[in-house]
């Protein structure tokens, strides 16, 4: 049976166009950014997060000979900003630096309107960044275990400040009540910022904040640091012991990453991890990042992506055996 010519002359035009249109996708890709970039960061303004964020946009903006805006979009732990760059165009020009949540949200929230899992594209972790566990200087726990004591002579009285639901702050505050059989009232904030405001004010028991929030207030005895949440003691406070060393494996901190929607094209994507990179490597933004206490990381796009699948993994089963609520 014969083709019919109308087919045969259809399929070589398709056939003959699609040179074309790759040879236009790569010449776009290879002139890409033609105008500015943005970057969505989901949470207020303030933190390791958005700090990571504004300092890599000046020389990634330099880099790229266009200007990279950072642009918060709070609400609902980072939910409405990364739902924001889901459904973006998958062109590059819509980025999202994301915090902590961004490994644990999908097992506290069962409905969400896209999936972390499938609708980024992991570029790079930026940096990881140890809490600090404060109380109020008037508070008569010293050390761990004598807060501790104080939450079992009074269960349920405690309450502790989080940036929201699944955050770093509220899943390292729920592990440590988990850890230590303490029983602790969650009080979720639209950021660390104000926790770290109602705990000054005395208004709240303890909060689980990042160094750049509160290192200088502790430095001030404004706050009383009881323990960091990393394995290890960190330099700024080489006296606060880590909560590892009384509840062993205990490593909970605020991390930085940056993603674009997923479909990006490759190209791209490479373009974009090679200029957050190589701001990282700045000896002088490394240095400003340290003072706020987050550590550079600048991994590759398959070193995150494999990292990310672990560390979700690694908070379902947290979220599940902790009983962590979303509420």
């Amino acid at each position: 049976m014969s083709v019919p010519k109308y087919l045969t002359r259809r399929s070589t035009l398709i056939g003959g166009s699609i040179p074309l249109l790759l040879a236009a996708s790569a010449k776009a890709e290879g002139s890409w950014p033609q105008r500015a970039v943005r970057i969505v960061l989901p949470y207020a303004p303030g933190g390791s997060t958005d700090a990571s964020a504004r300092l890599i946009s000046v020389p990634m903006a330099q880099a790229f000979g266009q200007a990279v805006v950072v642009e918060n979009r709070p609400g609902a732990t980072g939910t409405i900003g990364a739902s924001e760059v889901a459904r973006s165009p998958k062109d590059g020009y819509t980025l999202l630096v994301d915090a902590a949540a961004h490994g644990s949200n999908h097992a506290l929230y069962k409905n969400l309107p896209f999936d972390y899992a499938k609708d980024f594209a992991p570029i790079t972790q930026l940096t990881v960044s140890p809490q600090i566990l404060a109380v109020h200087p008037s508070s008569p726990a010293r050390t761990i275990g004598e807060f501790v004591a104080l939450a079992k002579r009074e269960p349920g009285t405690l309450s502790y400040g989080t940036p929201g639901n699944g955050s770093a702050g509220h899943l390292a505050c729920a592990s440590f009540a988990w850890r230590s059989g303490i029983e602790v009232t969650q009080v979720a904030y639209r950021g660390g910022g104000p926790a770290v405001q109602d705990l000054l004010a005395n208004q709240i028991a303890f909060t689980f904040a990042s160094v750049s929030a509160v290192l200088g207030l502790v430095q001030d005895g404004k706050l009383r640091p009881l323990a960091v949440s990393s394995l290890n003691r960190i330099g700024p406070l080489p006296d606060v012991p880590a909560i590892a060393e009384t509840y062993p494996g205990f490593d909970i901190n605020e991390w930085a990453g940056l993603y674009a929607p997923a479909g990006t094209p490759e190209p791209i994507l490479d373009r974009i991890g090679d200029a957050a990179r190589s701001a990282l490597n700045m000896p002088e933004l490394r240095s400003r990042l340290e003072q706020l206490g987050a550590t550079t990381v600048g991994s590759s796009r398959t070193e995150f992506t494999a990292w990310l699948s672990q560390r979700r993994q690694q908070m379902s089963q947290l979220v599940e055996a902790a009983s962590i609520k979303a509420d």
